[in-house]
């Protein structure tokens, strides 16, 4: 057995093992890796496994949720620890091992505090631990820094117009060009603070389903107001939101009308 086959034969357990589901639960509802200061541990939803050139180790899984319990200034690697059979589509961290060396690294992790110091801290750690032939497998830091985020918001103009009227008139069709300026608008008014992988979205938003789809171009729905509307539904609103999800962190950033349609109705 060479000498990394042997260490992932001790650092991780495969979906054959008793232990390799059980207590799944310590990472419902995490987005990203997270210190669960009452039990001191590290929780991690999600670590890419590579070798020390960042490619998937052959015969073991492509990833796993694990947990690291501070004990004497150090990080243990304790159960749970669970295997996927493919890496998430969200999946933040890595985990390399390379020889008897093995790298954890996150820039994304946060205290699980409710304190409002801590809602927008996150934290960069890169963790190494050197694999003993048997015992524990602990965890010490290389680095550890923190930064506040700022979040994107938006500083242009929502533009407001009438429905049922010129330019807009009831038998107006609402089509994807509207939604292509609309981005267009959120990307001119969007302000940034910090880099990173931004997914920027915009769409129709009509909860009080005003719109009927009345057909269909490239794959996009077009929209007419409903014949059923009358006077009776003036003052009610449709809009062209945009949304920014940050998958640095995998947070929903922002959620912005940019354009909205008041109906207008005779």
């Amino acid at each position: 057995m060479n000498r990394t086959t042997g260490l992932l034969a001790a650092l991780l357990v495969t979906f054959s093992t008793s232990s390799a589901f059980a207590q799944s639960g310590v990472w419902d509802g995490l987005a990203r890796t997270t210190f669960d200061i009452a039990a001191a541990t590290l929780r991690i939803p999600c670590a890419a496994l590579q070798d020390g050139t960042g490619m998937a180790i052959p015969g073991f899984a492509p990833a796993f949720a694990l947990n690291l319990q501070l004990v004497d200034n150090e990080l243990r690697l304790i159960e749970p620890i669970q295997a996927f059979e493919e890496i998430p589509e969200i999946c933040l961290d890595t985990l390399v091992v390379d020889g008897n060396i093995a790298v954890y690294s996150t820039e994304s992790a946060e205290l699980d505090s409710i304190a409002a110091e801590n809602t927008n801290r996150f934290y960069s750690i890169e963790l190494q631990a050197t694999i003993p032939s048997d015992g524990p497998i602990n965890f010490t830091a290389v680095t550890v820094e923190d930064r506040l985020y700022i979040r994107p918001f938006y500083e242009g103009e929502i533009f407001a117009t009438r429905a049922g009227i010129a330019p807009y008139p009831k038998e107006f069709v609402y089509e994807n060009d509207l939604v292509d300026e609309a981005l267009r608008r959120m990307l001119l008014g969007l302000n940034v603070h910090q880099a990173g992988i931004l997914e920027i979205q915009c769409d129709f938003y009509d909860p009080l389903e005003l719109l009927e789809v009345v057909g269909s171009l490239d794959g996009n729905n077009q929209y007419r107001i409903k014949p059923s509307l009358t006077a009776a539904d003036n003052d009610k609103i449709f809009s062209i939101d945009c949304t920014v999800f940050d998958h640095d962190i995998n947070r929903l950033e922002l959620t912005t009308p940019i354009v909205e349609w008041i109906i207008t109705l005779p």
